[in-house]
C-alpha cells in the first residue's frame, strides 16, 4: 500500500521537495514516518552530482516525533518547495 501524503504545517509527509536555497541545485527532501520499526521519522536528502557525503550524494537522518521534524528543518533553515 502506498503510503498517502499528509501536510503538516511547513512539513509534508511522504512527499519529495526541492530545497531552492541549497548550495547543490538538485538538492531534494522526502519526511517519511515509520510506525512500525522505529516509531519516529526519516528525513532523506539527496542530490545530483559530486560533493555529497558518500558515494550516493544522499544520507537520511532520524527524528523522533514530527515536532522534531519541524524544529530540523526550521534550524536547517531550507526553503521547501513540495511537489
Amino acid at each position: 500500500m502506498k503510503p498517502r501524503r499528509v501536510e503538516i504545517g511547513m512539513v509534508k509527509i511522504n512527499t519529495t521537495g526541492t530545497i531552492i536555497n541549497s548550495e547543490h541545485p538538485t538538492h531534494q527532501v522526502r519526511v517519511e514516518y515509520d510506525p512500525e520499526k522505529t516509531g519516529g521519522y526519516f528525513i532523506f536528502e539527496w542530490w545530483g552530482g559530486r560533493g555529497g557525503p558518500n558515494p550516493n550524494s544522499a544520507f537520511d537522518s532520524w527524528v523522533e516525533t514530527l515536532s522534531d521534524v519541524s524544529q530540523f528543518i526550521a534550524e536547517t533553515g531550507w526553503e521547501i518547495r513540495w511537489q
